[in-house]
């Protein structure tokens, strides 16, 4: 556990407890693993790698590799050398992936990746990911938090377990603010309790933050055991050639098997097996490791070369012979399993099909000699996500409009069941295995906590720079809005793709009795049809993955999606843009927190058409006084003064932004007309007070597109009648859905003002730029302006605490940014 801030006695603001010593922090980070240590080191990292060698230098220390590795991501690993932590690794012991090769182990179809491709497309990588220890990243960032920048500013707690984590009660001073969230207190054995301004949960998959938080979660086990193990090659000598650079993962009906790269003569194995299966093989292990030929290491090159059907026999009859009682104190003889594994050349003897794969044409990974002993063990596989990130309260009633959203959402299996019912403690947010846990296949589920680990930092540092708590929930939303649906989007991909071979139906050809039993069991007419879609999804999948792998530019997406693009950035911290002005409540300047330097602090001064005294720039175009023959509100640029692009970019903007104050009109008009009909005068008046600002915005909008000879998108019906549905859809669902639904349209539109903003500054930079672009750009920032202060009033009337929050607002936002694509374009 981390503890990063000002370490003080608590006075009264602990509960009564047998605790001796009390201690005040600004973040506490329960849970001792990568994305915990990763986060305590990027918090209160300096920006600067050190300069040093690791302490480690031989490249051949003697020590066994362990069986818990991860394949980083390059963007990771740029993360590592960003904050300061590589050069504590054991740089010997890291391995590149260059490629990969992956293939349908019933058709052969086959994908590879090949990071040379990607280097060429986008500039920026030379390979795929890293392989590396858990052990050894856990030691580097030790190391970097007991000698890096943060030495004086986060304690670890490594001897001290959490006993218990309670929330502080209230002093007559909270209850007289607007404070609303007690700080949590976290109970240790070593009889510390540590209150914090925020606890973060990177505490794995029964994270006790979660469930001190009331966060439910949603998912199901998969029925299958991932089976890991360090495996030693055999190499030259006995002519195979050494372990190269290329991962291995072939797709099996019982689930896919893995083998990634670790040194020239060790690999590291994560198989997908059915429960029986993978116990059966971890005592097959366990009863004949060390032996002269272990039949695990024959069984797992089986696994990559022999087709389906006799891969399932050897299963068969392994887990029977697993199930025969021995005599006491008698070891089973397991000979007979190496007689019944063909090497390439007695398969071709037997005639049993066509000649097997062999390592040396790199179609198949290198054969394997042993396993270590203590590296195989298995572990159950399962999907969980929380129902949020950020424990704010989600209070909400099953039986009104707005509690039943969850369950329509849930019965539709976008949202998980039970979200946003209950209570929900503020001051706690979630990252890594304790929000989500995924299918192994992929090898994303410890990049993806990372990328939380990132996303969490750099939202704390805006907070921060902003003077904001770090606790609040306005603090920390940008993080939930960033990664709840990024890790959505992999959790279900990665799942689908997981049922999409384990869930279909073999062929009758290629089970290991023919189809035999499956024929007793189901009958003519459901093995007919079992066999119908078993062979079209063989064939649709097969046939998916052949034209992907000739799509050179969708494999690079593939790879840029998974994390293998690093990404450059002059600053050590990018700015993330923070919209929210609601004013801070509660914080006083003696607590604030200090662990967390911010090189520079921006502040943004708004003008709100809404309450202006002055005049404003959209009055150009509406204001009777106007001066009408202006030739900036009349005349149009010349195409000489612009280029192309420029050209282009300006007719797209006006088209995108008339397309979208459309769709912000219809959308408030839905609310306000859906209120009024349920009598809810209250939120008819402020959607109609927001919707006139929309109308002064759509009127403008219209002078433009004339000015500029622009047509309108062909889409607008398109448009008008999706913002109507949305709007009454979501007042329906009741005024916190609602708010969410502005919260979210709004804050797209802002980042894209934003976008605009910036492209017309390269524009104005030119000489002799044409009047009516500087005031078009004074029309946009007053435009983005009125947008996010429509944002600041839906998180002012708790748009947050709306159910399935978090996922409504994914959604409503990618639907806004998909309408923005194609309103560019149509």
């Amino acid at each position: 556990m981390a503890v990063i801030g000002p370490h003080r006695a608590l006075a009264t603001a602990a509960p009564t407890s047998p605790y001796s010593h009390n201690i005040d922090s600004d973040i506490v980070v329960v849970g001792g693993g990568v994305v915990g240590l990763g986060l305590a080191c990027d918090l209160v990292a300096s920006g600067a790698s050190q300069a040093f060698s690791s302490a480690t230098t031989s490249s051949a220390d003697g020590l066994d590799w362990e069986n818990r590795v991860i394949s980083l991501t390059s963007e990771n690993l740029n993360w590592l050398k960003r904050i300061g932590v590589y050069p504590y690794l054991v740089e010997h012991r890291l391995r590149p992936v260059n490629s990969m090769r992956v293939w349908d182990g019933l058709s052969g179809a086959l994908l590879d990746f090949d990071s040379s491709d990607l280097s060429d497309a986008a500039g920026s990588s030379s390979q795929i990911s890293v392989m590396v220890e858990i052990s050894n990243l856990q030691q580097a960032m030790l190391q970097y938090l007991e000698h890096g920048p943060g030495k004086d500013i986060c304690s670890i707690q490594d001897s001290a377990k959490v006993e218990s984590i309670l929330a502080a009660s209230k002093t007559e001073a909270d209850s007289a603010s607007a404070e609303q969230d007690p700080w949590p207190v976290v109970q240790l054995s070593t009889g510390d309790a540590i209150q914090t301004r925020l606890l973060v949960g990177a505490d794995g998959p029964n994270s006790p933050v979660r469930k001190y938080a009331g966060i439910g979660d949603y998912g199901w086990p998969y029925d299958r055991r991932g089976l890991v193990g360090t495996l030693r090659c055999r190499g030259i000598e006995d002519g195979e050639p050494p372990v190269s650079f290329t991962a291995y993962q072939r797709f099996l009906p019982s689930g896919t098997i893995a083998f990634l790269p670790l040194s020239d003569s060790t690999g590291s194995l994560v198989w997908t097996l059915e429960p029986e299966v993978a116990a059966a093989l971890t005592l097959l292990h366990r009863e004949t490791a060390g032996s002269a030929d272990e039949p695990l290491a024959k069984l797992i090159d089986a696994a990559f070369r022999l087709p389906w059907s006799y891969i399932e026999r050897l299963f068969e009859r392994v887990v029977q012979y697993t199930k025969h009682p021995t005599p006491d104190n008698v070891q089973r003889n397991w000979s007979w399993l190496d007689a019944e594994i063909p090497t390439a050349a007695e398969w071709v003897e037997r005639g049993l099909g066509e000649p097997l794969p062999e390592s040396g044409t790199g179609e198949v990974p290198p054969k394997v000699l042993s396993l270590n002993a203590k590296s195989v063990a298995s572990f159950p596989l399962n999907l969980k996500h929380a129902d949020a990130y950020i424990g704010a309260s989600l209070n909400s009633s099953s039986l009104l409009p707005s509690g039943l959203l969850a369950g329509a959402m849930a019965a539709v299996g976008l949202a998980p069941e039970g979200a946003g019912q209950g209570a929900g403690r503020g001051r706690t947010v979630l990252v890594g295995d304790a929000a989500h846990t995924i299918h192994p296949l992929a090898g994303q589920g410890l990049n993806l906590g990372i990328a939380d680990v990132r996303s969490l930092s750099r939202t704390l540092r805006s907070a921060l720079g902003a003077g904001a708590d770090l606790g609040s929930y306005n603090a920390l939303k940008g993080y939930a809005r960033d990664r709840y649906w990024e890790n959505q989007k992999m959790l279900s991909a990665v799942d689908h793709l997981h049922w999409l071979y384990a869930g279909t139906p073999v062929p009758l050809s290629q089970q290991a009795d023919g189809g035999k039993q499956q024929r007793e069991r189901d009958g003519l007419v459901k093995t007919a049809a079992k066999e119908v879609v078993g062979r079209g999804v063989v064939w649709a999948r097969s046939t998916g993955l052949e034209v992907i792998n000739e799509l050179g530019f969708v494999k690079n997406a593939f790879m840029r999606q998974a994390g293998s693009t690093t990404t450059r950035s002059s600053a050590p911290w990018p700015t993330s843009r923070s919209f929210s002005t609601t004013p801070r409540r509660g914080l006083h300047t003696a607590s604030r927190p200090r662990a967390l330097p911010v090189s520079a602090v921006f502040q943004q001064i708004r003008q709100h058409s809404s309450h202006s005294t002055g005049p404003l720039a959209s009055d150009a175009y509406t204001s009777p006084s106007a001066t009408s023959d202006s030739a900036a509100t009349t005349s149009t640029p010349s195409l000489a003064s612009l280029t192309p692009s420029q050209v282009r970019a300006l007719r797209d903007m006006l088209r995108v932004d008339h397309s979208g104050e459309i769709a912000a009109n219809t959308i408030y008009q839905g609310q306000a007309d859906m209120f009024g009909a349920l009598g809810d005068v209250k939120n008819r008046d402020l959607s109609k007070e927001m919707w006139q600002t929309e109308k002064k915005h759509l009127e403008v909008m219209r002078a433009l597109l004339r000015q500029h000879n622009v047509r309108p998108s062909a889409l607008l019906p398109v448009w008008s009648v999706a913002g109507r549905v949305l709007g009454g859809v979501t007042a329906l669902l009741g005024p916190r859905s609602a708010m969410a639904c502005t919260e979210a349209v709004e804050s797209v539109i802002g980042e894209h003002y934003d976008d605009q903003l910036k492209e017309l500054k390269t524009i104005l930079e030119k000489e002799d730029v044409h009047p009516s672009l500087p005031l078009l750009s004074d029309i946009i920032r007053e435009f983005r302006d009125d947008e996010l202060e429509h944002l600041d009033t839906a998180v002012e009337h708790e748009s947050q605490q709306a159910a399935g929050h978090a996922l409504l607002s994914a959604v409503i936002a990618a639907g806004c940014r998909g309408a923005i694509w194609v309103a560019s374009r149509v």
